[in-house]
């Protein structure tokens, strides 16, 4: 089985679907937790900016947002808390890539666990921290059905 760190800009992709790209992918992503194939990781951040994403951005009612936070702990376990040294880590990824602090933190957990960042962030992507939906689907040859 297959480990992932998915971070939010993909975990969107889960939940919402217009004007986003590599929505297939990713969702082939989120099938694969389901079928076993691939089990999938988040930190903790991801529920503050997955709720941010879905009642600020996108308008959706509280109860809406509650139950897709819901929903992504099912699909994905409980959040991992960041530790101390992945936070040290993070400020160096951060300062060394000029990535925000979170995007950073992303980096450094799945360095820590030892697995594939799954990542929409171009500026993440470009500076070989993670991997698009589209790059992973393709290694994995996910089916996309979506």
């Amino acid at each position: 089985m297959t480990t992932l760190l998915v971070d939010t800009s993909v975990l969107v992709k889960w939940f919402h679907g217009e004007g986003e790209s590599d929505l297939a992918e990713a969702r082939a992503i989120r099938e694969g937790t389901a079928t076993g194939a691939i089990r999938c990781h988040v930190i903790d951040l991801a529920l503050y900016e997955m709720g941010n994403v879905l009642l600020r951005s996108l308008g959706w009612s509280a109860s809406d947002v509650a139950d897709q936070l819901d929903d992504l702990v099912v699909i994905c376990g409980a959040p991992l808390a960041m530790a101390p040294e992945w936070l040290h880590r993070a400020a160096a990824i951060g300062a060394n890539h000029r990535l925000t602090f979170y995007g950073a933190a992303w980096a450094a957990a799945a360095e820590a666990l030892g697995v594939v960042l799954v990542s929409a962030d171009t500026r993440l992507v470009a500076s070989g921290l993670g991997e698009t939906p589209g790059s992973v689907a393709r290694r994995l040859e996910l089916p996309l059905s979506f």
